[in-house]
């Protein structure tokens, strides 16, 4: 079945041009005859149908919000898109889920899938990878959207231009890792991250720049993923060293609960023997009452909702969070000691 996408690249034509021709949604952005007559050729000639989505447009968009997720098995996304979706259903909009799979292609087609069907606003959930092959390609796709007025909100640090209601990783990993060495932790590593994942790096960050301040070396391990696996497996890997640290901070609260398995399997008790602590606060970690900085994880999915379904002129419903178009930076500083 032709998709909007082959009537537009046959037009010559950007995707938002041949949705307002087709969907008869472009009054308030006309375009020329030639152009029209362009469009709507080039859909006779591919077959081209509108879906149910694109014959409910109304002003050349639907109720739909999109969400591409980069790992929706992570409860740290799950939790901003349970946010996303009460807030979706508040408002009357329905929420498309799509998950990218940290694969920056995956990522492009579905942000292009989800433009055609005219969702209100797409929201990324998860950084993106610097350097990863497709990641230029993606960054182009959508700045061409939003230059189109597409609007596009991000949950995490991106290489594109969007909405950002983030938090703030390197401040939170500091002030994290400021919080165990005011327990008296002084051999602190650091567990989990991606190369290039931005929001892990910037973690990293603020766990080196704590750990500098007051005299002490950073140890970092474990620098391939960010799953329960990966929080056992580096875990082992310091636990086997012949100075193993007193306290390990994990970059979420997946990479912490893998490595409370390999604690627990090594017969030593936390936090006698050696403290835990993970970033999120999900409720998986909760689950476990683990030491862990809290974010607002279902408040982002909140606001991005509140951006993507408010008029221009209506001002933003987070009294407590400065929300600007470009950018909003909110860190969540309260720790819960549990472990």
């Amino acid at each position: 079945m032709a998709t909007l996408r082959d009537v537009a690249e046959l037009a010559k034509v950007s995707v938002t041009t041949a949705s307002r021709v087709l969907n008869g949604a472009d009054e308030s952005h006309p375009v020329s005859s030639g152009v029209r007559a362009s469009v709507i050729s080039a859909a006779a000639t591919l077959g081209y149908r509108r879906s149910a989505a694109g014959r409910a447009l109304k002003n050349g968009h639907s109720n739909l919000i999109g969400v591409v997720a980069s790992d929706i098995l992570d409860p740290y996304f799950a939790e901003m898109i349970r946010g996303i979706e009460i807030a979706a259903a508040e408002c009357g909009h329905v929420t498309v889920l799509a998950n990218a799979n940290r694969d920056p292609h995956q990522e492009r087609t579905k942000f292009q899938v989800l433009r055609e069907h005219g969702a209100s606003g797409i929201v990324f959930c998860g950084s993106d990878i610097e350097g990863s092959p497709g990641t230029a390609d993606l960054a182009r796709e959508v700045n061409r959207a939003v230059g189109e007025g597409t609007r596009v909100v991000s949950l995490a640090p991106r290489g594109f231009v969007s909405t950002e209601i983030i938090v703030d990783n390197e401040a939170t990993a500091y002030a994290l890792t400021q919080h165990m060495l005011d327990l008296g932790y002084r051999d602190i590593a650091f567990a989990g991250g991606l190369p290039g994942l931005t929001a892990a790096e910037l973690r990293i960050r603020g766990y080196q720049r704590a750990m500098y301040e007051c005299g002490r070396l950073p140890r970092v391990v474990g620098r391939n993923g960010m799953s329960q696996m990966t929080g056992r497996e580096a875990t082992q890997q310091l636990l086997r060293a012949p100075d193993p640290p007193d306290s390990i901070i994990c970059t979420n609260d997946e990479t912490a609960i893998g490595s409370l398995a390999a604690i627990w399997q090594a017969g030593l008790r936390i936090p006698d023997d050696i403290a835990i602590a993970g970033i999120g606060g999900t409720a998986t970690g909760r689950v476990f009452d683990l030491t862990t900085i809290e974010l607002p994880l279902a408040e982002l999915g909140r606001l991005a909702v509140d951006y993507i379904v408010r008029k221009p002129d209506e001002p933003p419903t987070a009294p407590d969070c400065a929300l600007r178009e470009g950018r909003t930076t909110r860190a969540t500083r309260a720790v819960r000691d549990s472990v």
